[in-house]
């Protein structure tokens, strides 16, 4: 075959030229969300065979709609986030429960192309706290590492939980993801942004822990299908091994012996799919899964956990309008 012909037939089967997923806004556009999560825990204690199951289900709706463009494609967004919405499962003595919390959330957000919250005003009527109520299945120990540290321990199983609902600050929750990168990209080109902090071993410092980042990596997955539309797709993958025991024990510069604590091995894996408008690279859809769990062993029962969790989320976001505000006169 004649080479010109010959390259030209190459050609045909040549990468995709690499894309930019760089959002663009749209001036006075205003887009409607729906996001519905949900998480499922199993406990049990130490002595029993049965798992005890308990369910949390949270739903909101919030908009977004652009008051300005400013240069470099970044924009200032104004979101509402009116209610939210929590329903605890039913228990074995207790039926399910439904609580409506009209938070009326108003921020003023100065966003960048790559979905990074640059600047937020809060904005929002002000009101008496209620506390944080997506730790309503945080433990209350039993344990005879007589409550040292019980109080760390929270705070990190209370992060997974927050990644399992995908409902946390703004780091955390999909309402503005996925983090793009900075470069252009080819299919499976990856990059990482920081979501949270745990506990995790130090490189060459054997048995020595400090709170770091944890990342999720995204993998730009190419053009794909979404309801007979196409769409950008990226993916973002998040895996945790760690053991808060070592940490708190580490913390308080206290032994195993000293607090009664052995270790609490936990684990925590999460895949999010996301699709993108071809155009404005906005997020159509997303569809995020947890699962994990952690176990408390102390050193009075160094083989038999006190307490295990396991934990399963779910949480589905959804596009559901598009629409233009009027500009005001004399703009």
């Amino acid at each position: 075959m004649p080479l010109i012909p010959l390259l030209a037939a190459l050609s045909i089967y040549a990468a995709p030229a690499p894309v930019s997923l760089a959002r663009k806004f749209n001036a006075n556009e205003k887009l409607a969300y729906s996001v519905k999560a949900s998480l499922h825990v199993e406990q049990r204690q130490k002595g029993l065979d049965t798992w005890i199951p308990e369910d949390l289900d949270l739903s909101y709706g919030f908009t977004t709609e652009v008051k300005e463009l400013k240069a470099d494609g970044i924009a200032v967004v104004r979101y509402l986030r009116p209610t939210f919405t929590e329903v605890q499962g039913e228990t074995f003595d207790a039926p399910p429960k439904t609580k409506v919390d009209k938070v009326n959330q108003t921020l003023l957000l100065t966003v960048s192309p790559i979905n990074e919250i640059l600047e937020v005003k809060d904005q929002t009527p002000k009101k008496k706290k209620t506390g944080d109520d997506d730790g309503r299945l945080m433990l209350r120990s039993r344990s005879s590492a007589k409550q040292v540290g019980a109080d760390v321990v929270g705070q990190f199983i209370s992060e997974i939980y927050r990644l399992a609902l995908q409902v946390g600050s703004f780091d955390s929750a999909m309402d503005f993801a996925p983090r793009m990168s900075f470069d252009e990209v080819s299919v499976g080109d990856t990059w990482k942004k920081t979501v949270g902090y745990q506990p995790q071993k130090l490189k060459g410092k054997e048995g020595k822990q400090a709170v770091q980042r944890l990342d999720y990596t995204y993998t730009y997955k190419g053009l794909g299908d979404l309801n007979g539309k196409k769409v950008q797709r990226v993916d973002a993958d998040l895996k945790l091994t760690t053991d808060l025991g070592d940490f708190v024990n580490q913390a308080y510069d206290l032994k195993p012996e000293d607090t009664g604590l052995k270790s609490i091995p936990l684990n925590v894996t999460v895949h999010i799919e996301f699709a993108l408008d071809v155009n404005t690279k906005r997020t159509i859809s997303a569809h995020a899964d947890t699962s994990g769990g952690f176990s408390i062993l102390v050193t009075a029962f160094p083989d038999d956990p006190i307490i295990e969790q396991k934990i399963k989320g779910q949480t589905m976001l959804q596009l559901v309008g598009v629409s233009t505000v009027p500009a005001k006169k004399g703009k």
